[in-house]
């Protein structure tokens, strides 16, 4: 099944606006997130555009067309000079299969009552000579999420809440449309799982790997607060540190022009997000602690650990709609990061942390002198016992 979601407007084309919000910008978001939680059903997903960028009204329905699309679906928000316009409706073409009125009605059952519950208006199922809904080859459903000219509407927009129920509703509406079924448990190396290595294993890899040693050192940390806080491996958590900052910065700062200073082990963004390579986008924990607490709830929001989302998170991006998105660490590739193979090398660090050998610790000895004690290492290498007196 063929699914092309088009978020409307874009580019030099900002649709409506009002109360600090821009049409293309809601709906961009809107779509991305539907299109990660559609992954979760056998079908396939294209979006008109997964960026700011200018598209004409043919653009979008000559390449739904071209890719042969099963269903077509446009998201919009609305606006009006009435600012007490509010809530929620949807279209489709006037002269339209049963097909696509049957699509519309689950889609509308699923959406609508997101925003009733909310105590906005249901404004029905309604018909429109829309060019997105007429001149597509395939059934068409275009959504109008609430009035961005609408005080309460806008402030629902921007509640990250609101918009995770929205798309979870979008996607449920859609999936029982369309008859979608989800796709079988991947397998692969679980997220959540006991720790597959020990803090000095851990260590020891980082040492081989001439990592820095305020790296080595806070392997420790990982292994204290994943498990208990979240069931989360550390050694998984651990060799996504090493990839998101080389080692600590082992060769200098990052692409994005941070440093350890930012206590920022996996790259985690702002609230607002931005570009890969500017610093600002990118978050500044108080401590290496809320860092790598605000990184095991991530790893564990996408793993869909009991209890998340969380309240008491710093993390900046915890948005409740990834959650349960990547069980394993090869789902993470397209997700956590652009690249599909991403998860792939993720596993592969784990491998060479999980092959490496712990030092033996070397025996401690007790000699008691004159009621006295004291404690020395023996050196195993030069064979040697050192009594200091």
């Amino acid at each position: 099944m063929k699914i092309f979601i088009d978020p409307g407007h874009g580019g030099t084309d900002p649709g409506a606006s009002g109360h600090g919000l821009k049409e293309k910008d809601v709906v961009l978001e809107l779509a991305l997130a539907l299109a990660k939680k559609l992954e979760e059903y056998n079908c396939q997903i294209k979006l008109a555009r997964d960026k700011d960028v200018t598209l004409s009204l043919s653009d979008r329905t000559k390449a739904a067309n071209d890719w042969g699309a099963d269903f077509y679906f446009s998201i919009h928000i609305n606006g009006h000079t009435n600012a007490d316009a509010n809530g929620y409706e949807d279209f489709i073409y006037p002269t339209v299969s049963q097909k696509t009125t049957d699509i519309r009605r689950a889609i509308h059952a699923a959406v609508a009552p997101v925003w009733t519950g909310a105590g906005r208006a249901n404004r029905g199922m309604k018909t429109a000579n829309f060019h997105v809904l007429r001149e597509t080859r395939m059934p068409a459903v275009l959504v109008e999420n609430g009035f961005i000219s609408n005080a309460k509407d806008a402030e629902l927009l921007k509640d990250t809440a609101f918009r995770s129920r929205l798309v979870e509703a979008m996607a449920k509406g859609i999936a029982a449309a369309l008859n979608l079924k989800r796709k079988e448990p991947k397998t692969g190396t679980l997220i959540l799982h006991p720790a597959r290595a020990t803090v000095a294993q851990a260590q020891e890899w980082g040492r081989r790997n001439n990592a820095p040693q305020d790296f080595i050192d806070l392997a420790s940390l990982y292994w204290q607060i994943a498990p208990e806080r979240a069931g989360v491996d550390p050694a998984v958590a651990y060799v996504q540190f090493a990839h998101e900052t080389g080692f600590l910065y082992r060769d200098g700062n990052s692409m994005a022009g941070i440093d350890a200073t930012y206590h920022n082990p996996c790259g985690l963004k702002t609230t607002q997000g931005g570009s890969n390579t500017d610093p600002n986008a990118h978050q500044r924990f108080a401590s290496w602690e809320d860092g790598i607490t605000a990184h095991i709830d991530h790893l564990a929001l996408y793993a869909g650990a009991p209890g998340y989302p969380r309240a008491d998170t710093p993390d900046p991006r915890h948005f409740s709609f990834i959650t349960g998105t990547a069980k394993t660490v090869e789902e993470l590739g397209g997700k956590w990061a652009p690249s599909p193979t991403y998860g792939e090398r993720l596993v592969s660090m784990l491998k060479s942390l999980l092959a490496t050998e712990a030092p033996t610790p070397q025996p401690a000895v007790k000699i008691k002198i004159d009621g006295s004690y004291s404690r020395i290492q023996f050196d195993e290498e030069a064979r040697e016992i050192i009594i200091e007196i």
